[in-house]
Formats: C-alpha cells, structure tokens, sequence
C-alpha cells in the first residue's frame, strides 16, 4: 500500500503542470527613455508590469565605485608626517634616556619610573625607553588607517603628546643634573 501511494506521488510529480495563468505580452524599451508596455492582456492583476520594470535594451556606461580615503589608506602626506614624528619621538626618548643617566651620575638626580628604574644606572636604559614610541607609533598608524572619523583626524596625537613628554623629562633632568649641593 506504501509503495502504491508512492507511485501515484511521482507519477504526478512527472506529469506536466498546465498553465492556468494568463499571458503577459510587453515590448520592451528601444532606448533608455523610451518605456511602456503595449499589449497587455491579464485576467489576475498579480501579473501586469508596470512601465518602469522594463529594462532598456541600449547597454548603459559601467560605473567605477568610489572609494573612501580611509579604504585606499593614508595619503602621502599623512606618512610623511607620520615618519617624521617617528624620528622626533625616537630621538625625544633617547634625549630622555641620556639626560636621565647624567643626572643619576651626577648624584642628584633618580628615576621615578618604577618600570625603567631597574635600567637606570646602565646603558639598557636606551632600548627600554624606546618602548613606549615604539607602541605610539603603532597606536598612531591604526588610528591613521581607521574608519572612524576622530580617529583618522587625531592620528597624530599619541606620536605628538610623547615626543612633547619626552622632551619635557629631558629638559628636567638636565636641570637637575646641573644642581649644586
């Protein structure tokens, strides 16, 4: 019985569907400003196409999309810059690095930084201060490169606020390496 329910099944899956639907007779668009539908005849009101659904049968000019500054990356201009506080930073830490050792060696000065304390008193104070620009700078690159507005206009803060840090720390311990006891 199971399998005579399952002969009638695909037997009726095989036979052809007669169309039950009216047809719909359109003529297509000669141009791009030239649309409308001339023959219509439909007895369902599902089937009747507008004018503005034909397509226009001229080939229409291809498009390039347009791209964003942030999806084709920073300008020229902007890695320039971005280089140029590279070196300034780097260069505004070894400062620091340098003017820190002269003021440890001149007995009046020590290091606050709990974290480069330890390489103070030695020439690995160099390399650990090279950390924190190396850390910017990344910081800076991402935020040059990013989709968010803000961030793409402020890149250059974190590069600029720690070369103006460094520079500063440089400045105070060449003071206080230069006192008299």
């Amino acid at each position: 019985m199971l399998f005579t329910v399952a002969a009638q099944a695909q037997q009726a899956a095989i036979q052809p569907v007669q169309p039950t639907l009216s047809t719909v007779t359109a003529r297509l668009s000669a141009g791009p400003l030239e649309t409308g539908v001339a023959n219509v005849s439909a007895t369902d009101s599902a089937l009747v196409v507008s004018s503005t659904a034909m397509l226009p049968l001229t080939p229409q000019p291809v498009l390039k999309p347009t791209t964003n500054q942030h999806e084709s990356g920073a300008s020229q201009r902007e890695l320039r810059i971005w280089k140029t506080l590279l070196i300034a930073q780097h260069s505004a830490a070894a400062f620091d690095a340098w003017t820190t050792r002269s003021s440890i060696e001149s007995g009046n000065g020590y290091e606050r930084n709990v974290l480069v304390r330890p390489f103070a008193s030695s020439p690995a104070i160099y390399p650990a201060l090279q950390v924190a620009p190396l850390a910017f700078d990344y910081l800076s690159h991402r935020m040059m490169r990013s989709e968010n507005r803000l961030f793409r206009k402020t890149w250059w803060l974190p590069q600029a606020a720690s070369t103006v840090a460094s520079l500063w720390c440089g400045s105070r311990n060449l003071r206080v390496a230069s006192l008299k006891r």
